[in-house]
């Protein structure tokens, strides 16, 4: 898995049958020795069907909270595999650019040592890092499965855990992220999402730069929400990776009323999307992107239950949108300002 960067791979019983997915970051958090048996590691997920067309797919893979989901046919023999990758090459974009859905860079220095990066994926959720020099330039890129390929030989795979939890170790202590780090492929501000398509094939997040420092990262998974079901008469609430229908029922409804109150603020909202997780400490986190015409504002809580995180994500949201426009306003008086301080010369 390692070797081809599959961060999933399906499974199927001895009449070819669909059994389940095994997740390359789950078997690298679990230590798994190199003879343990696959199908213990097998997790159950959604399928598609052969004739899923490519809009219901899309929500489907985004809804499900993993990368990929298996195609099954009506017997239960696996057909095949659709991933974030494979919707995002063929879907059309129309002129919609890398700023309208791009997350912003969480970089780390070249010189850092891999305890720290991995550290730093881990508090911020996320799977990789764009790479940076002193002065801040972009030098590549290091995911989770770029540092799995260290730590995938017998000398070194009694420092998995620690490498999964952070901790230090000898592994760590030796390897920089300048080390491990591969090539970046970066576009420019303004350039066109149908222009990914065949960056998409050979990479799984493309790093948006301005004057040659990372200015935002736009994944497969940033494009396929462009491609989700949009409604007629306001923006378009998606939900992922949320279980229970009370819950989800409840939080569309909190998030409803709170867009419809800063429509005006942010002018042409598109959608919002939210992604909830449950962690082993019991906690839930809820992470938001709300898109705009003007780009994505991207906020994140944490609660013990997904109603109690979903109300701190509004209230953060809140406070972030009142803040960026307050700051709009305070631009626009400045410059009327000025303006009108030339004039009068």
């Amino acid at each position: 898995m390692i070797d081809r960067s599959i961060n999933q791979l399906p499974l199927v019983d001895e009449g070819g049958r669909y059994a389940g997915m095994v997740f390359a970051k789950h078997l690298l958090s679990s230590g798994a020795p190199p003879t343990s048996k696959l199908k213990s590691y097998a997790v159950k997920t959604q399928a598609l069907s052969p004739d899923e067309d490519v809009e219901k797919a899309a929500r489907m893979v985004l809804g499900s909270g993993n990368r990929a989901l298996p195609v099954v046919e009506n017997n239960g023999r696996l057909a095949g595999i659709v991933s974030e990758t494979d919707i995002a090459q063929t879907a059309d974009f129309g002129h919609a650019t890398v700023d309208e859905v791009m997350s912003g860079a969480i970089v780390i220095e070249e010189d850092t040592p891999l305890a720290d990066a991995m550290s730093k994926m881990r508090r911020y959720n996320i799977s990789r890092l764009p790479v940076i020099d002193k002065k801040g330039v972009l030098r590549g890129v290091v995911n989770i499965l770029d540092v799995a390929s260290i730590l995938a030989t017998p000398k070194e795979r009694t420092s998995k855990s620690a490498a999964i939890t952070g901790s230090k170790s000898r592994v760590q202590g030796d390897v920089k992220v300048k080390d491990i780090m591969r090539r970046a492929v970066s576009v420019e501000r303004g350039t066109k999402m149908n222009d990914l398509s065949e960056h998409f094939k050979s990479n799984e997040e493309i790093v948006v730069v301005g004057d040659g420092r990372p200015m935002g990262i736009v994944t497969p998974k940033d494009a396929l929400e462009l491609i989700l079901p949009q409604k007629r008469d306001g923006p378009a609430i998606h939900m992922a990776h949320l279980e229970g229908d009370s819950d989800r029922r409840e939080i569309e409804e909190q998030l409803a009323k709170f867009v419809k109150k800063i429509q005006g603020r942010l002018g042409d909202i598109q959608s919002v999307v939210v992604y909830a997780d449950k962690h082993k400490t019991r906690k839930y986190s809820v992470r938001c992107r709300l898109m705009t015409a003007k780009g994505v504002i991207n906020a994140k809580a944490v609660g013990y239950d997904p109603l109690s995180a979903s109300k701190e994500l509004i209230e953060k949201l809140d406070r972030q949108i009142k803040t960026e426009h307050t700051q709009k306003v305070k631009g626009r008086q400045h410059r009327e300002s000025a303006r009108k301080a030339e004039e009068e010369v």
